[in-house]
């Protein structure tokens, strides 16, 4: 999957990614057939919004009790040059009564739960008057819960949505690893001359015709990467997406040498193509290197435990690394979980909305112990979000880790999940994520405790002029 990023290096476009069913804001509702081991901390529960009667339930869509998520909010990450292959649910057919009734569930609920009471100056009661009737007259049900979603985007907080019933699926799919996509399999950053591969997926077609993290993309089937006028609005990302069995031509330039032409067959690109965790030793150094990118994967804290026991099956570790720089928000327990594996208890802060407080106690006994002394740096950027900020702000509140980079993007609010009879699902902020000292993060982010500018995404990870100030200060 080839994914692509704006010119505004540290603002990423992913569109694979934004899936948090505990959003990273602070704990939020999730369904209950992806719900994770109870762990010791107490996840809120969202507050059942009263059922729609006589309606049709969505083919395939599981109920869902509320959770706490994180989630992330749409930065400009990568593009995704896939798109999903998994079946997705069939929208029900609702008539006119009951296109209001469920309306009038998810404006009710937003009402009386919603975390900003003053609805960030948006006027509520309009909302209804304006979108009820198109939504009752809407020409299709893609159109009728479009409507709806338009509605709950005018909140403007960046991370209230509602999901169709086809979305809810497809958001649990990717949840548990089982959503596959068709493309090249690559990621894709703007740069000044076309397209920065800085990833590839294993095994992939771009890999298997030859492609390499840091070449550019300068055209595609002829036509420069630049070229935004004779690309449009949907850019050279939409022309590399395709069908299976199909091809796309590149024209590829590999550090200073010549360009050249590449034709890559599109193929399907398997979830787990990308690892959402990676472990691995700085070259000619004791030290690690961890990503973690999401918080929203089933068993991601395992993913984590495992990956850091290879790494220290190796030897022992000078220092650890930790890379949320993309990390777009996910599950707060999982994050939680996550935190419990470098520090043995503590809080982080709390969740609290107008009419409920949740604290947030890291779980103990899970510590690794080969890494309680090994000092730990997390790195950050405008693209750390959500789950991620919460993770990067609580390894700092613990006095577990330092932070370098860039501040997170400071959106922060916590998501509880609210599931309606058709299948559909409203993604709502009603809490606020605090620290123990009762600051926010919301609208400022997690700020480092050393600020270091890098478009580091051009770099390998030795080279990354944020990696070696983390270095460094690991020395000191």
């Amino acid at each position: 999957m080839a994914m692509r990023r704006s010119t505004i290096p540290l603002i990423c476009r992913i569109v694979l990614l934004a899936l948090l069913f505990v959003t990273a804001c602070g704990p939020l509702p999730l369904p209950l057939a992806l719900q994770p081991t109870p762990t010791a901390t107490a996840l809120p529960t969202a507050t059942a919004t009263p059922t729609a009667p006589a309606l049709p339930t969505a083919t395939s869509t599981p109920t869902a009790t509320p959770q706490p998520t994180a989630t992330s909010t749409p930065t400009a990450t990568p593009l995704p040059t896939d798109i999903p292959l998994t079946p997705t649910a069939t929208l029900p057919v609702l008539d006119a009564d009951q296109r209001i009734r469920l309306f009038d569930q998810i404006w009710a609920h937003v009402r009386d739960s919603y975390v900003y009471r003053d609805f960030r100056g948006l006027d509520w009661d309009a909302m209804r008057v304006e979108y009820l009737p198109k939504a009752r007259d809407a020409a299709t049900m893609d159109e009728f819960y479009a409507l709806i979603g338009d509605m709950v985007k005018k909140l403007g907080d960046d991370h209230s949505r509602y999901e169709s019933p086809q979305d809810v699926v497809e958001e649990r799919n990717r949840f548990d690893g089982d959503t596959k996509y068709v493309g090249i399999g690559a990621y894709v950053h703007d740069v000044p001359d076309g397209g920065l591969i800085t990833r590839l997926a294993r095994g992939g077609p771009a890999e298997q015709a030859g492609l390499q993290v840091r070449d550019i993309i300068l055209a595609v089937g002829g036509i420069p990467f630049t070229d935004t006028e004779k690309f449009g609005p949907r850019g050279p990302i939409a022309v590399i997406r395709g069908e299976p069995g199909t091809t796309v031509q590149l024209t590829i330039r590999t550090a200073d040498q010549p360009a050249r032409e590449v034709v890559v067959m599109r193929r399907v690109i398997p979830s787990d193509a990308y690892p959402s965790v990676e472990a691995s030793r700085i070259a000619d150094t004791q030290m690690g290197f961890l990503l973690i990118d999401t918080f929203s994967l089933s068993e991601l804290d395992e993913l984590v435990a495992n990956a850091l026991r290879d790494l220290l099956a190796a030897g022992p570790l000078d220092g650890l690394i930790i890379d949320v720089r993309s990390n777009s928000g996910g599950q707060v327990n999982l994050m939680m979980n996550t935190i419990a594996l470098f520090a043995d208890g503590g809080s982080i802060g709390y969740s609290k909305g107008p009419n409920r407080r949740y604290d947030l106690d890291v779980p103990t006994g899970r510590q690794i112990e080969a890494l309680v002394n090994v000092p730990i740096v997390v790195l950050t950027s405008g693209d750390t979000v959500s789950a991620g900020e919460m993770f990067a702000s609580g390894m700092q509140t613990l006095g577990r880790a330092k932070i370098v980079g860039l501040p997170s993007a400071g959106n922060t609010e916590n998501l509880i999940a609210q599931d309606f009879d058709d299948g559909s699902r409203i993604w709502l902020a009603e809490l606020v994520f605090y620290r123990p000292d009762d600051t926010l993060i919301e609208g400022q982010g997690v700020q480092p405790d050393q600020v270091v500018q890098a478009d580091w995404w051009k770099f390998d990870i030795a080279a990354d002029p944020q990696v070696q100030a983390a270095m460094a200060l690991i020395k000191q």
